[in-house]
């Protein structure tokens, strides 16, 4: 297949559309000058002078000649605009192709792979492979950007859900280091008045009297491992937990072990509720009459009256405080079967809490039944 040259293309383009308007206006004006010589010619009378018939044709001869050359003016002038335009071409895909030689960092090949002389056919194809393969690598580029993205949008949710475990953990470690605190509490508590027994015994006159030498030092031996231990445990304990925080719940403890008893109160009041205690169903009972409850935690097995029986009685005592909101009662249990559960229900409690139980189920509870009251309040 033949390629036009430059030339070609121009003249195909640009020229010819142009030239055929004008050749035809130039033939259409010949004919007239034509058609006024032979009309001058035939109606001028014989006896004319030829000076006349001469000049005549003269003039046109003339108007032929002026308008051949205005034909030539603008030929002239349409073949320095079209090498005006094609230099302007010629500059402007030269700029482009050294910019993309600039970019693409092999302008000396890229140079040898373009002919100079090369059509502007073949230059515009190049030009066009050429950004063709500038929007394909820029393409891959971003491809890549969004891989990366997406893998840095996995990374960032990973992140949070090790920082969801990581924060936890930590409330789980806090909540183990708070019942670890609570125990020694209690065993500094146990431990404070065997040591005074232990001193009254090494005291007594009857202990003194009838006490053997390695008595005495065994007994004396065991109240010096007992003071090592309270001083231990006075370190390990440390501070208290500070209580200038207002309480905003009232909670009712009935549980007639006192471990189980100071435990769950430490936990509750560290949390800013206002904790009260009773041992017994009967005190339970009274403490009723006194005052309001938000929530209660009744011990199911307890010596005098048990759990189940101080709700019924509990449940028929509110009809007599009709101005109070209902309890919410809260059973303690080691048994929890089915039976069980519809017992108490039959009995008027709301929930259950299977023993043991640790202080984060405590708090669960807390929060299921008294929504809101450990929202903003739960202390590190």
């Amino acid at each position: 297949m033949r390629v036009e040259t430059p030339k070609e293309l121009s003249w195909t383009r640009l020229v010819r559309p142009i030239l055929w308007p004008v050749l035809m206006a130039q033939a259409a004006l010949v004919a007239l000058c034509l058609a006024i010589g032979l009309s001058g010619w035939w109606l001028v009378p014989s006896q004319a002078s030829w000076s006349a018939t001469s000049w005549l044709l003269l003039a046109l001869l003339a108007l032929l000649v002026g308008s051949g050359l205005n034909v030539a003016v603008f030929l002239t002038l349409l073949r320095q605009r079209l090498r005006a335009g094609e230099d302007r071409v010629e500059a402007a895909l030269g700029r482009m192709t050294n910019a993309l030689n600039a970019g693409e960092g092999d302008a000396p090949a890229a140079a040898e792979r373009l002919d100079p002389q090369a059509t502007l056919v073949e230059r515009l194809d190049a030009l066009a492979r050429r950004l063709e393969g500038q929007v394909d690598r820029w393409r891959c580029e971003l491809d890549a950007r969004r891989g990366a993205e997406r893998r840095l949008a996995d990374d960032l949710v990973a992140q949070r859900g090790r920082l969801a475990r990581l924060t936890t953990g930590r409330e789980r470690a806090r909540e183990e280091s708070r019942l670890k605190s609570d125990y020694l509490n209690h065993l500094q508590q146990v431990l404070t008045p065997l040591m005074a027994s232990v001193g009254e015994v090494l005291a007594s006159d009857l202990f003194r009297r009838d006490a053997s030498e390695a008595e005495r030092a065994a007994v004396q031996g065991l109240r010096e491992r007992l003071a090592d231990t309270a001083l231990l445990l006075e370190n390990l304990v440390g501070a208290p937990a500070s209580d200038s925080e207002p309480a905003r719940g009232r909670v009712l403890i009935v549980d007639d072990g006192p471990v189980n008893l100071m435990l769950a109160q430490q936990v509750l009041e560290r949390q800013g509720l206002q904790v009260s205690t009773a041992t017994s169903g009967a005190d339970a009972l009274t403490r009723l009459d006194k005052q309001a409850y938000d929530l209660v935690f009744m011990d199911i097995y307890m010596a005098d009256m048990d759990g189940v029986e101080t709700c019924r009685t509990w449940r028929a005592r509110e009809a007599d405080h009709a101005d109070r909101p209902r309890n919410v009662v809260v059973a303690l249990t080691a048994n929890a079967g089915d039976a069980d559960r519809r017992r108490f229900r039959a009995a008027g409690m709301d929930d259950y809490l299977a023993k043991p139980y640790r202080p984060q189920d405590l708090l669960e509870v807390v929060k299921r039944w008294l929504p809101g009251v450990l929202g903003t309040g739960e202390r590190a």
